[in-house]
């Protein structure tokens, strides 16, 4: 194990980790609310994205969300996916590696926080419009009809036309990285976990909330964050150990 992975093994604060993601989230959400994106924008987004799909053989979302519409027991379940897993399964992930992986704990936070912000201002500057809000695509919106409460709770600071990239892959991602590579590194465990992104990826297409490009994109953001942050923390180390020396 090399110096940069153990400089700093020390919990950060629980109280203030609490206030702090609470914080993030909220103004997270805030932040996307208040992206200045307009309907026809995000539509006409909507139709590129469709066009270039059915080119690469993609344009899948339709179909997948029908023939989900035939079954409504499963409908049910990835709807309920879809609403609980997202914000659960994160904040597990974070106590876990809390607990059980100090060293590396503000390294994955810090690679959730940057592909969070990455994501936020892809908000702001290509706004696109889900499946579901496209009327001629014909797709049903599944969580709606199905888990009312999630859509009526989290629809008061939500930016319906946040569809590019999916956060709900981009954490669930993260939450299957960061346990496999920091927390339980068998081969056994990393194919249980690799089960939520697989499973995310199909509930966000099959529920209309995403097309398969926004999926892919999250695993661009996701990689790009994890680098970037990798690449400070293994840095910040040793221009530690320098200044210490000088001084």
């Amino acid at each position: 194990m090399t110096n940069d992975d153990t400089h700093s093994p020390r919990r950060p604060h629980p109280i203030r980790e609490v206030v702090m993601l609470s914080l993030a989230c909220l103004s997270y959400s805030l932040l996307s609310y208040l992206a200045p994106v307009t309907k026809h924008a995000a539509l006409a987004h909507a139709h590129d994205i469709a066009r270039f799909e059915a080119r690469a053989g993609l344009f899948m979302e339709p179909g997948v969300n029908r023939w989900l519409s035939t079954h409504p027991g499963l409908a049910q379940l990835a709807s309920i996916q879809y609403a609980a897993t997202f914000f659960l399964m994160t904040g597990a992930a974070l106590l876990i590696l809390w607990i059980k992986a100090p060293a590396y704990y503000s390294r994955a936070r810090w690679t959730l926080v940057v592909m969070t912000l990455g994501a936020l201002v892809t908000y702001w500057t290509y706004p696109l419009a889900p499946p579901r809000l496209v009327d001629d695509f014909g797709v049903v919106d599944a969580v709606a009809h199905h888990t009312s409460s999630y859509s009526q709770l989290f629809g008061t600071l939500a930016n319906p036309y946040g569809a590019m990239p999916s956060m709900h892959t981009g954490w669930a991602l993260w939450v299957a990285f960061m346990l496999g590579t920091y927390v339980w590194r068998s081969w056994w465990a990393r194919v249980l976990l690799s089960i939520h992104p697989i499973l995310t990826v199909v509930t966000i297409i099959a529920t209309g909330n995403h097309y398969v490009v926004d999926a892919a994109a999250a695993f661009v953001y996701f990689l790009l964050a994890w680098l970037f942050v990798t690449r400070i923390f293994r840095t910040l180390p040793s221009k530690v150990r320098t200044f210490r020396k000088t001084s």
